[in-house]
């Protein structure tokens, strides 16, 4: 599976986990899932999410976190954020209940009781990780345990069996479009054709499609098809042009639009400036 739907886990060093800042430039992560729990806290600025069909607004000073198979997608119009990433198979080792555990969304500073550590927890692991002591990592596995401690016991439920499939099923039908598309994304798709994969009304498919995942399908067809297109720039001379065509996408100016909302600049840009990195 590819990232454009599905993500796994790259670890920070030792740490048996990922966790670093993040500068993002306004952009957009269209729709995807993954194993592990994914923790974001805003260090400035904004960020919009779509959390299995649920809306989320976070402003800095808010941890927002993605339980492990929830599709998600988020938009930001330039933030920074640290992001925290737990794997689930790491997770099912400490927690026999892991697949039936559910994290709250989103956590505000104001909602959580003066005596929790919740934050501070958080803020030590980032010192840990900038200053990087002489073995910190055992500090950091601390930290980061009794953080996680914290939100098993304060800001978690266990679900029904009942919950957990219906969620599932509608993941699933979700992923599989979004695999269709990842396969055949450089041929002539269309709505009708997406409709019939999942054997449901265009109509119906399009309110499913849109909750799910906060696009519509062309939106999400013209992601992949640019994302797929945006690593040629870095890799080939060949003319954008030339590229919309092997991809796919058959109007500039929807394709300015859409490259310019993913990677906040113009294709011309983006490639110069790789030129210029030496990418």
């Amino acid at each position: 599976m590819e990232s454009c739907y599905y993500e796994t886990i790259q670890e920070t060093g030792h740490l048996q986990a990922r966790f670093e800042p993040v500068i993002s430039p306004a952009r957009v992560f269209p729709a995807h899932w993954h194993e592990y729990v994914e923790i974001l806290y805003i260090r400035e600025g904004s960020l919009s999410a779509i959390v299995q069909a649920s809306e989320y607004d976070l402003s800095a000073g808010d941890l927002m976190i993605i339980n492990s198979g929830d599709l998600h997608m988020t938009r930001t119009g330039g933030s920074h954020y640290l992001i925290l990433q737990i794997s689930a198979r790491q997770l099912r080792a400490y927690l026999p209940d892991f697949d039936r555990l559910r994290f709250t969304t989103v956590i505000h500073p104001s909602e959580v009781a003066d005596s929790s550590p919740l934050f501070a927890l958080f803020h030590q692991m980032e010192e840990l990780f900038q200053t990087q002591p002489p073995y910190y990592e055992l500090l950091f596995a601390s930290r980061l345990y009794e953080f996680l401690y914290i939100l098993c016991r304060d800001h978690s439920t266990i679900t029904g069996s009942a919950i957990t499939a219906d969620n599932d099923r509608d993941r699933l039908r979700i992923t599989r479009v979004m695999e269709w598309i990842r396969s055949h994304y450089q041929e002539n798709l269309t709505l009708d054709a997406a409709a019939s994969l999942l054997a449901v009304s265009r109509e119906y498919f399009c309110r499913l499609f849109k909750k799910y995942t906060g696009q519509t399908f062309l939106e999400y067809l013209n992601d992949v098809r640019t994302m797929h297109l945006s690593k040629d720039l870095l890799t080939c001379d060949d003319t954008i042009t030339s590229l919309m065509e092997k991809h796919g996408l058959t109007n500039y100016k929807i394709f300015l639009r859409t490259f310019r909302k993913l990677y906040g600049t113009s294709p011309q840009k983006f490639r110069q400036a790789a030129i210029g990195d030496g990418v």
